[in-house]
């Protein structure tokens, strides 16, 4: 009579798939269990197929390919060795947990016996595409984060409702893959693994809620999956299986939470956050009430600017029922983790950190997650200096629609040095060295007494009140080799008092002018335009030599204005933001607006009524004061009229 745990032995330890893939003999019994066996480094395995522990991994093959034998044959590879490994790992449970409750030791073996059938269904399929078992590299994954098991409830939690509860995805997705490409056989074979996998995920789930306390099931699990274990690792790589899910016996909120859940699978993150109060910081001002409430209510938009794979940290975590309705739009947020939770990420390892401006404060924030920050330099964020670089730019010239050097703004220190520069006959309006968003600045009469509060942070910067035709922004980054890359192209809309309300991104901001007015910005010898030859040969060379040692996403807003005589000029600097901005986030964004038209990203009071078809990307409630929208407008101003 042959024992389970014989039987265990032999296909954990076997040499050869023969004795692996033997089922169960008749009569087996569950009796003289003997000891826990330790986890070994690896299960036995023939020579071709031993777990490699070099790092060499094979190419996974092309979905796009799937119709070729040979790629259709790696494939089924893969899934071979994942089921092998299922076997083994199964094996491995019925010897290190000898005392488990029978009925659970019955389920474990039942399971065993599919598993192996799997595998044979796999092999017989792969052969006949012309692959043996072998062929490729085979690695171990599975076995490195579930043989490390202490308990059976571990087991559970990290084969049957992790990798097998994936498995409802990824069985049925490719069963739906081969049968577009018109192999029915293959297609069957894994469309009877599924029906499989929601028995297996059925049987781990009633174990798990038999062993886990207090929580719900949802709570428990992501307690119990240690790093590098997450959720995510319960997703596979297709559409997600809800009904699946439910017929496995998983509750509403189990699979509600795991469809808006997100954390890296792999790639090493990035850690975003928001920091909208740098100026302040740098003016060296307390952040205020408001600014509180922006960073509070905004800090969701560095999740459109990160990666399927990066981390954000926000001052409060969206409820799921937010993600979910920006899942059915089409985006899916990364993991987004409260700042109150930030030991979750700490001991994690970590890519870098990209927050909206790398001030100083920015900087030993980084540092307290571990991670190094360069900081950028305070000279960058001052308009005093933003005005020394147009002042620079203009009187290289080069492009006759540039403004005449008087309009660049003037470093003033005091009330008497304002008047001084403020000649009477015009509008003008002085600006603090660091302010953002329309703050800290006052348009006034020339020759009217002014009271300038901001004068009071040390100097300042007085011009013109110039008649604006068209404000926009060129988003960059400047990467480690020290050049510039443009992400792109955003039209600005402000308040009157200077606040951002819209960034519409364009391919060309020359498309929101007249058209008489376009065919003057266009006009030059240079076959690319006056303003992008400029913009290439001039422009771009000048700045990156300004920035110095700065890396990473900065914006610069220029603007389209008329002179005193009415004639159309072109101020190339107002103000450069060496930071993230919300016209980058409108670039961002543009990966996931439908089509056609253009994309607008909309910052209005959240009292304000929504826009018409736009979709909410902030969340609304909380006493949120402000909110995000994401649009999509016509392309040009032509259209915008048409349509009007």
């Amino acid at each position: 009579m042959t024992t389970v745990r014989e039987f265990a032995e032999r296909v954990l330890f076997a040499d050869s798939l023969g004795d692996k893939l033997a089922p169960p003999p008749a009569g087996l019994e569950d009796v003289a269990r003997g000891p826990a066996l330790a986890a070994p480094e690896a299960p036995g395995r023939p020579d071709g197929l031993l777990l490699s522990d070099t790092g060499v991994r094979a190419g996974f093959p092309a979905l796009a390919r799937v119709d070729d034998d040979c790629e259709r044959g790696r494939l089924l590879h893969f899934f071979a060795n994942h089921e092998l490994l299922a076997t083994e790992l199964m094996a491995l449970v019925l010897l290190k947990f000898p005392d488990a409750p029978a009925e659970f030791r019955a389920g474990v073996l039942r399971t065993l016996r599919e598993e192996q059938m799997h595998t044979k269904l796999y092999l017989r399929r792969m052969r006949e595409c012309g692959v043996e078992f072998g062929e490729l590299p085979v690695n171990g994954f599975f076995w490195k984060l579930v043989a490390p098991m202490e308990t059976p409830l571990d087991y559970v939690t990290r084969l049957s409702l992790t990798f097998e509860q994936a498995n409802l995805d990824y069985s049925r997705g490719y069963a739906r893959v081969f049968g577009d490409a018109g192999d029915a056989e293959t297609a069957a074979i894994l469309d009877r693994i599924y029906r499989d996998e929601i028995g297996h995920v059925h049987y781990g789930l009633e174990w798990f809620r038999k062993w886990r306390r207090g929580e719900s099931d949802w709570k428990s699990f992501c307690s119990l999956l240690g790093f590098p274990l997450s959720p995510a690792r319960a997703k596979g790589a297709f559409e997600f299986n809800e009904a699946g899910r439910r017929e496995a016996g998983l509750d509403e909120e189990f699979i509600m939470e795991l469809k808006a859940f997100a954390r890296s699978r792999g790639r090493t993150p990035q850690v975003h956050w928001f920091n909208p109060g740098a100026e302040d910081e740098l003016a060296g001002r307390p952040e205020g009430r408001a600014m509180k409430r922006v960073r509070r209510d905004l800090g969701l938009l560095m999740a459109f600017v990160a990666r399927g794979d990066d981390v954000v940290m926000v001052e409060e975590l969206p409820s799921t029922a937010h993600r979910l309705r920006l899942l059915e739009a089409g985006i899916e947020l990364p993991e987004v983790v409260a700042w109150g939770d930030a030991d979750r990420v700490r001991d994690r390892k970590l890519g870098g950190a990209r927050p909206w401006a790398a001030t100083a404060d920015e900087v030993r924030r980084a540092s307290e997650l571990g991670l190094e920050l360069p900081g950028t330099e305070p000279r960058l964020f001052s308009k005093i200096e933003h005005a020394e670089l147009a002042r620079r730019l203009l009187e290289r010239g080069g492009w006759e629609m540039l403004a005449e050097v008087s309009t660049v703004g003037r470093a003033v220190s005091g009330i008497e040095d304002l008047a001084r520069h403020a000649s009477p006959g015009r509008d003008w309006v002085v600006k603090a060295a660091f302010g953002t968003a329309g703050r800290d600045q006052v348009r006034f009469a020339g020759g009217e007494p002014v009271e300038v509060p901001a004068l009071r942070q040390g100097p300042c910067i007085v011009e013109p009140w110039l008649d604006r035709v068209l404000d926009f922004s060129i988003q960059y980054d400047r990467l480690d080799d020290g050049r510039l890359m443009r992400r792109g192209l955003v039209v600005l809309e402000n308040t009157r008092g200077g606040q951002f309300r819209r960034a519409r991104v364009t391919t060309r901001v020359t498309d929101f002018l007249d058209p008489g007015e376009r065919r003057r910005v266009f006009a030059d010898e240079d076959r690319r335009g006056g303003l992008a030859a400029w913009l290439e040969d001039v422009f771009e060379p000048i700045l990156n030599d300004w920035l110095g040692d700065h890396l990473g996403p900065l914006g610069v807003d220029a603007m389209f204005y008329r002179d005193e005589s009415g004639e159309l000029r072109f101020r190339p600097v107002v103000e450069v933001n060496p930071r993230f901005t919300m016209g980058r986030v409108a670039v961002e964004l543009d990966r996931f607006a439908p089509r056609p038209g253009t994309t607008v990203l909309s910052i209005l009071p959240d009292s304000a009524p929504a826009p018409a078809g736009g979709l909410r990307l902030t969340e609304s409630g909380k006493g949120a004061a402000f909110a995000a929208f994401l649009e999509r407008a016509p392309r040009s101003r032509d259209e915008s009229v048409r349509k009007t």
